[in-house]
């Protein structure tokens, strides 16, 4: 998992290992040092995908919460450009796509 680079993306460390403890939410009243925590819609596309090709590659369980949010995100935030040519170039040096990275965008746009 660690050496999967569909699994990797940039973050802030002390953000992210604050953040390890906590599930992804919609709305949060949770008021910490970086203010309240809520993921950036730009980013939920990008946190859906990871999650669901983790889930199909290592067997990771997701609760019936997450779950049910993490599709809801997937119907809501499609991949961006950056996304489909990140993922076209992890395939190039690994070998394998993210089959969950949202081809529409690719379609309807190239």
């Amino acid at each position: 998992m660690v050496d999967d680079l569909h699994h990797l993306q940039p973050s802030i460390g002390e953000v992210n290992g604050d953040h390890s403890y906590f599930r992804y939410s919609q709305f949060t009243k949770r008021l910490n040092q970086y203010g309240q925590f809520q993921n950036r819609e730009e980013i939920r596309g990008m946190i859906v995908q990871t999650y669901f090709y983790m889930q199909d590659k290592c067997n990771i369980n997701l609760s019936d919460a997450q779950s049910k949010l993490m599709t809801t995100w997937d119907k809501t935030y499609s991949s961006d450009e950056w996304e489909c040519e990140r993922n076209k170039q992890i395939e190039q040096i690994q070998g394998n796509d993210n089959s969950f990275i949202n081809k529409k965008y690719e379609i309807l746009f190239h």
